[in-house]
């Protein structure tokens, strides 16, 4: 199967207007598509593994992608880095950030349950930046999301937690250790996957049938599957002040451009002085 032909014409089109420079067009090229990642110019983006779609349809998920908030499944992935479309987001919102806020004195990020392509993206800026998760290796800090005891109250500056509160059995404990942690006037990028059809969380972490993880979840890790206005409701809760960034805010061409689809919306929280 053709890469390529994942990408609507209409798409295509609109961006070689707006990005094709004339040297591009005298080479041939047809680098219509960058990513924020690693910097680069692309003609497509890898769609994700067949494998999540041949398991979704073997345990009889419930839902589509269409119905999930933000996911490309057509252009997931950057070929030359990996960087994934959420990956792409959270780059493209960094390298805004990093301009506007002073890094002057290296404020600490730390990042759960890394990402290998967004880490190298934050290691080419000036902050003081630290990794940690339960299960991974090579992370600075082997540590429970549910029990961060070994990091003090108001101990880092910035912190990204990206689709691991679908896994852990107690996310509104995890949501009150990251807001412990987080100093005041700090922030964070906080994610999960949210199905846009679902009126309430669906949840269960007694479920442990790898099938019925898939069939309600999405996957056979994920002990629940959030809506949209019950995350933003318990991230509220654990005393977050909650900002919801779409396309609005990035412009709808920036999404085109970098493979990330119009539903994508990224969650940005805050801890008031």
């Amino acid at each position: 199967m053709n890469i390529k032909s994942f990408v609507p014409l209409s798409i295509k089109r609109r961006l070689k207007k707006l990005f094709h420079s004339d040297s591009e067009k005298e080479a041939g090229q047809n680098l219509i598509y960058y990513c924020p990642a690693c910097d680069s110019k692309l003609g497509y983006f890898n769609p994700l593994s067949s494998l999540y779609e041949e398991n979704k349809k073997k345990y009889g998920w419930l839902y589509t992608y269409d119905d999930t908030e933000t996911i490309n499944p057509q252009q997931y992935s950057c070929p030359v880095c990996g960087a994934s479309d959420r990956d792409r987001l959270y780059s493209l919102y960094l390298k805004e950030k990093f301009q506007k806020v002073d890094l002057s004195e290296r404020p600490l990020l730390i990042e759960f349950a890394p990402s290998r392509p967004l880490q190298k993206f934050i290691k080419k800026h000036n902050v003081n930046y630290r990794t940690a998760d339960l299960y991974m290796e090579d992370v600075d800090d082997k540590l429970d999301l549910m029990d961060m005891h070994t990091y003090p109250d108001n101990y880092c500056d910035i912190f990204i937690c990206s689709h691991i509160l679908e896994h852990v059995s107690d996310d509104k404990k995890a949501l009150r250790e990251l807001y412990r942690i987080l100093k005041p006037g700090g922030w964070g990028i906080l994610m999960v996957p949210i199905n846009l059809r679902n009126k309430e969380i669906d949840e269960d972490p007694s479920v442990i049938d790898m099938g019925e993880r898939w069939r309600r979840f999405g996957q056979d890790d994920h002990v629940r599957l959030y809506n949209k206005k019950g995350f933003m409701d318990r991230v509220k809760q654990a005393g977050f002040k909650l900002i919801a960034l779409d396309r609005n805010y990035f412009k709808e061409i920036e999404f085109l451009r970098c493979g990330i689809t119009e539903r994508s919306v990224l969650y940005i929280v805050e801890k008031n002085d």
